[in-house]
């Protein structure tokens, strides 16, 4: 027999069933089968204290918001601070406007390994790499002059 179930399978047998061998240790072991009862009782009791909670009248919220409202309207905001917020947004704003943003050309050039990258890149996509353009020159010379011998 197994040892005890953990409080983790314990919740996901109570929220969308457990396997087999959950089900199993359940259906034998009193203890568990008692803790999982708890459990779905301590739940269910939480969700009706929850609904209670939210479902206030609507006297209640508005007594909140005027508590809410004359706490902080009591309390005036420091010129420093507004002065502070309204400079640093100046000076980020500032940063963002005048800040030069590099080209990717010259990100590439700035990293050797961005830049060999970038050769690879271009050489692939070339039809003819260009350590055999001597080569290919050279065919292309031969078969100019063949075709000038074949057709007098």
């Amino acid at each position: 027999m197994q040892a005890h179930l953990t409080d983790e399978q314990l919740l996901e047998e109570l929220d969308r069933g457990a396997g087999a061998m959950a089900r199993e240790h359940l259906a034998a072991c009193p203890a568990c089968r008692e803790e999982a009862k708890s459990l779905r009782l301590l739940l269910s009791r939480y969700t009706e204290t929850v609904h209670a909670a939210a479902e206030r009248p609507e006297s209640f919220w508005e007594a909140q918001q005027t508590a809410i409202a004359r706490h902080w309207s009591g309390r005036p905001v420091p010129r420093r601070l507004v002065w502070a917020v309204a400079a640093a947004c100046v000076v980020l704003a500032a940063a963002l406007l005048v800040g030069d943003t590099p080209s990717p050309e010259a990100i590439a050039q700035a990293d050797a390994d961005q830049t060999l990258l970038v050769d690879v890149q271009r050489s692939v996509r070339r039809e003819l790499p260009r350590a055999l353009e001597p080569a290919a020159l050279l065919a292309q010379e031969v078969s100019r002059s063949a075709e000038s011998l074949s057709n007098p």
